[in-house]
C-alpha cells in the first residue's frame, strides 16, 4: 500500500504524517508479533519462533487518529 492510498479509518481524510511508536527500550525498532502475549519467568513477552513485522504508523492531521500499517515481508 503506497502513502497515496493510505486514508485515516475515522475520518477518511488522506492526510496522513508518518511517525512511530516509541519502545521503552529506546531502540525505535518496534513490532508487530504474532499470536497472543505470553510471558516469561521475569514478565517479559515471549517471541522466539515467531513472525515479526515492522509497524510503519501515521497519525491523520484532520482529526488526531492513529494508523498502524504493517509491512509485508518479517525481519
Amino acid at each position: 500500500m503506497t502513502d497515496d492510498e493510505k486514508r485515516c479509518t475515522h475520518c477518511g481524510a488522506q492526510e496522513l504524517e508518518p511517525g512511530f511508536i516509541d519502545d521503552p527500550r529506546g531502540s525505535g525498532d518496534t513490532r508487530w508479533v504474532a499470536g497472543a502475549i505470553e510471558r516469561g519467568p521475569f514478565g517479559g513477552a515471549k517471541r522466539m519462533g515467531r513472525k515479526r513485522l515492522q509497524i510503519d504508523a501515521y497519525r491523520c492531521t484532520r482529526c488526531g487518529h492513529l494508523e498502524l500499517f504493517s509491512v509485508r515481508e518479517p525481519y
